[in-house]
Order: C-alpha cells, then structure tokens, then sequence
C-alpha cells in the first residue's frame, strides 16, 4: 500500500489520525514523501501525479479546510518551478513551511486562550481540539485555577481524549453526555454549575464568520447565546473556506448502532455549524477578533488564501 492510500485510510478510520491539525499535517507529509518518490523528468507530468494524489487524500475528509489550504499553499509554490529538480526541492520546502505556519499559530492562539482564562472559572468545551488543550496546559503551567466541563462526543468519543489529557495535566474536569450540554450550560443546572464561558475549535471557518465544529456544537452556542455565556472559537485563521458553505460530512451508520434493525435509517453527521451570531470572539494568531472581521483578517495574514 502507497503512502497516499495508508495515509487516506488512516484519516478515514479516525484512529491514528484525528482532528484538523493532524488531518493537515498528515496530507502534507504524504504530498511531499509520494512527490519524492515520483522517478520522471517531466514538470507537467509530476505536477499531475500530485495534483491527483492531493485531491484523493483531501476526499477523506471534505469538510477540513485547514487541509485543504495547507496543500493550496504547496501548489502555489511549487508551480512556480522552472523543472522537477526545482519543484522537488519546492516541494520540501514549502512542505516544512506550512507545517511551521500552522505549529506557530497554534502556539500564538494557545497564548491567547490564556489570556481570557481566570481563577475560578468553569469552562465549558467540546470534542477534542489540540488547540484549546494547549490553551488550557499553558494556563496551568501560568498558576491559574480553573475547572473544564466536556462532552463525551459521540458516536467516537473524542471526548475521553480531551478528558484523559487534561487529567494529566492535573487540571481538574468533569464530562457530561451530550446530550445535557445545553441543559448544564443553562440556569437550570443550579448555580454551582454555571459555566463562566465556553471554549470549543473548530473545522472550518466560513466568511460571514460562522464555523463548522463536531456535530452537537450547534446546541451548545445556542445554549451559551440564550444564557448569555460567552462562546470562544480557537482557531487558526488557515482554517478559512472561501465559500458561504461547506459540505458537512456524514460518516457511517454503524458508528452509531452496528447491528441496527433492518429498515432503520441512519444520519450520522459528522459536523455542524455555529452561526456567528452566537460567537463572543475568534481566538486566532491576529488576537481576539470579532466574526465579522473574519475575511479582513484572512487577507491581511495569508493574502494566498483570497485571491
């Protein structure tokens, strides 16, 4: 089995790979060791092989921008080579690049989740984002006392990664089904629940400022925009996709019930949206900015990305 197929099959089996960042750095890594590998003296010819192989990987997971702009930003490089020696060397180049890019914005934005966090603070967030983690670890390491509230994330759990790490970062967490997070981000949960604010990633940024997270995200802004709790998206801004909608993944039936009565029909999304009206603030590498500010600020960081 090639790179590109074991790569494809390890993001569609969300077990060795998952979440945007390791979705990203995977298809990345993949591009640049099938590009190495490609024995012909034709620029055109390796440009086609990689183009293809770029499309076949990013297909495993249509609704991961950060992905898709990552291998945006190889193209874009790497075509401008004068012959296959140039653009191989491109390739790794550019490859490391934007690997380096997405590492320093994740630290940058790790920096500014700090910066909203306070002593006695109980936040609330969903799903597992490598991003947000960070935040949360640095914050700890900074002396400040906080309580993290989560989800288990269903149909896959990517919850119990979220949960399991930052015990091991000794900060204190308690989860919840999914289904009673809307119930303990409102009033009703008492008042020893209240939750000081909600910090959750994302998958895709869209220009009006939406975003696209893990399915249940949805129920959660409405919750935090009812009840006045401020929602933080942390995210990079590469995270950015052009159009006004993105295909929101649906995964497997047998994710949610493997031996499901016959006749029984199954949706099992993957994603859903959180309206911009509901978000407080994007924690991205430009600081802490407002969703309508979104399209401004991805021009002036990656211009590459709107052209």
């Amino acid at each position: 089995m090639d790179v590109i197929q074991k790569t494809k099959k390890e993001i569609v089996q969300l077990k060795k790979i998952q979440g945007a960042t390791q979705v990203a750095r995977a298809i990345v890594l993949a591009i640049k060791k099938y590009g190495e590998s490609i024995k012909t003296d034709k620029k055109s010819e390796l440009l086609k092989k990689l183009n293809s192989a770029s499309k076949d990987l990013l297909s495993a997971r249509p609704t991961e921008p950060l992905a898709q702009n990552a291998a945006k930003f190889i193209f874009y490089k790497i075509k401008k080579a004068k012959d296959v020696q140039e653009l191989k060397l491109e390739l790794k180049k550019s490859s490391l690049e934007i690997l380096e890019i997405i590492e320093k914005s994740k630290v940058n934005i790790a920096s500014q989740v700090v910066k909203i966090i306070e002593n006695k603070d109980k936040i609330f967030t969903h799903c597992h984002s490598s991003t947000v983690e960070e935040g949360f670890k640095r914050a700890k390491k900074q002396g400040k006392h906080f309580y993290v509230f989560n989800t288990e994330t269903r149909p896959l759990f990517q919850g119990h990664i979220t949960a399991r790490n930052l015990i091991k970062y000794h900060i204190p967490v308690t989860m919840v089904v999914d289904s009673s997070a809307a119930f303990l981000i409102s009033r009703h949960s008492g008042r020893r629940l209240t939750m000081n604010k909600v910090i959750i990633g994302c998958d895709a940024i869209l220009p009006d400022g939406s975003i696209i997270n893990k399915v249940g995200s949805f129920g959660i802004g409405l919750a935090s925009y009812y009840e006045k709790v401020p929602l933080y998206i942390a995210s990079t801004l590469l995270k950015f996709h052009s159009k006004s909608w993105i295909r929101i993944e649906k995964r497997s039936p047998k994710e949610i019930w493997k031996r499901a009565p016959k006749g029984l029909k199954i949706i099992n999304f993957a994603f859903d949206i959180v309206p911009a009206q509901y978000i407080k603030g994007i924690i991205c590498e430009a600081g802490i900015i407002s969703p309508a500010n979104i399209k401004r600020e991805v021009k002036k960081n990656y211009p590459w990305l709107i052209r």
